[in-house]
């Protein structure tokens, strides 16, 4: 008998246990699982397409994509999506700045300061940048090792030969006898990497290193002649990467550099090599001293020379993008200016001299149409107010050359993705269906006063939110 009971309480307790607990089970079953959608409504909507604000929008992201973002009857609310309450602020894209300096390699190691300083940039809504002077390779390896940082995307440096070897002969100047170590030099120090390219070299191979090394495109620095530069364009263009260079990188001119193809231009000072001839910038790359040559003709009435305008004009038929880095000038003036003991260098003249006649060719540059990208010229080390920032940088294109909160806004977001190109230009910039859900929730209204960008709430870079004591704090990174 007690096998016969055994056997039988096998059969019927699993039996009596399901049925006692049927009721839970369904109940169970009828509890939708949560919906992974984000819904952020109410908030005043620029999304950076060039449409006015959408008052009272709704937006929806599900993982690290916006879905949806618009009014709300264009985009309805999954019943049990996580929803923000964001009734009266302002969501604008994450920030872009398209000209930032990250690794300085110094004994081996990166600065202590590269992750705060990372952090502290999403603290203030950017949540992009280009490094455009770097070692590409190492600089995303200790990025991708971080937790918690914006988008990284590094350019490949690329210079004549002059660059790295000069004999470090002395040269004779109007100031007196001056000697010179290879620029490259000063860039290896630091644990950067410039590539070395002749006019003979084969530029598909110079493509090739930058792409193995993960940049996304080339920043042509110096030295190198229009040739040279129409090979490095048509070479990287190839393969769908962008090519960037100074004002000019002597001794090709900007004008030069727009009519080679090139995408981008950066530094308003070196629009001082369009007052010069090919004849003369050739005999300058030589000298060495470009940043005197510079002093001595940059002007706020030189800019209105026509070989500047030429160059300006050229720019903007051809779709050409300029980045004039006036932020990270103003700070040099002011570093200057608060010194106690004046001992005049030929640092100083240029660096006055560049800030006057930078800031009227932004002005000549937006007067005739040029596609501007805010890049600041941000590096991540010294003390932080003394670093260029592209709030300030945003702060002097309006209220110094003119532009409005709106058109300064663009220049950081739309504007500033397709002057990266690439997946930027394809995943950034606006808030739109499809795009990266990088998105920055303002207190106050941008469009009404620039300075309002300083009052953020959140950042989400991919989907995630954090708040900017989060992230300056360390607690994002736990």
């Amino acid at each position: 008998m007690k096998l016969s009971f055994s056997v039988l309480s096998l059969t019927v307790i699993p039996t009596l246990v399901l049925s006692a607990c049927s009721g839970t089970a369904s109940r169970l079953r009828e509890t939708p699982a949560p919906d992974p959608s984000v819904a952020i409504i109410g908030a005043n909507l620029w999304d950076g397409t060039g449409r006015g604000p959408v008052s009272n929008a709704v937006t929806l992201v599900r993982g690290d994509r916006i879905i949806c973002a618009g009014a709300a009857g264009e985009c309805l609310v999954p019943p049990h999506a996580r929803v923000i309450d964001a009734r009266g602020q302002w969501l604008i894209p994450g920030l872009i700045d398209s000209h930032v300096h990250l690794l300085f390699l110094i004994g081996g190691s990166a600065s202590e300061e590269l992750s705060l300083d990372l952090r502290d940039l999403l603290a203030q809504g950017v949540t992009t940048v280009r490094d455009m002077g770097t070692n590409p390779a190492e600089l995303l390896r200790r990025v991708h090792a971080m937790p918690v940082a914006p988008r990284v995307y590094a350019m490949q440096l690329v210079a004549g030969r002059r660059f790295f070897f000069n004999g470090f002969r002395g040269t004779q100047t109007a100031r007196g006898r001056v000697f010179r170590q290879p620029p490259a030099m000063t860039m290896q120090a630091l644990g950067w990497t410039p590539i070395l390219f002749n006019p003979d070299d084969d530029p598909d191979s110079v493509v090739a290193v930058a792409r193995e090394a993960g940049a996304m495109g080339l920043k042509l620095y110096a030295q190198l002649d229009l040739e040279s530069v129409k090979k490095l364009v048509a070479a990287a263009h190839r393969v769908g990467m962008p090519v960037w260079g100074h004002g000019w990188v002597q001794p090709a001119s900007a004008l030069e550099q727009a009519l080679a193809g090139q995408d981008g231009v950066v530094h308003a000072a070196g629009f001082a090599g369009e007052l010069f001839s090919k004849e003369e910038r050739d005999t300058l790359v030589n000298d060495g001293n470009l940043q005197m040559a510079t002093a001595d003709v940059a002007t706020v009435g030189s800019v209105h020379d026509p070989r500047i305008l030429a160059a300006l004009d050229s720019m903007a038929r051809h779709g050409t993008f300029f980045e004039p880095t006036l932020d990270a000038t103003r700070h040099s003036v002011a570093y200057f200016d608060s010194k106690r003991r004046h001992i005049p260098s030929e640092q100083e003249e240029y660096v006055r001299a560049a800030s006057g006649f930078g800031m009227e060719v932004t002005r000549e540059a937006v007067r005739r149409g040029v596609r501007i990208s805010a890049g600041s010229d941000h590096v991540a080390y010294g003390p932080a107010n003394e670093r260029a920032s592209l709030l300030g940088e945003l702060g002097l294109l309006v209220d110094s050359i003119g532009l409005s909160p709106r058109a300064a806004l663009l220049a950081a977001t739309r504007d500033a993705a397709r002057a990266l190109g690439g997946e930027p230009a394809r995943r950034l910039g606006t808030i739109e269906a499809g795009r990266y859900a990088d998105l920055v929730l303002l207190s106050k209204n941008p469009l009404s006063d620039i300075g309002n960008l300083e009052s953020v709430e959140w950042v989400m870079k991919g989907g995630q939110i954090w708040r900017p004591g989060q992230l300056r704090s360390g607690i994002a990174m736990k």
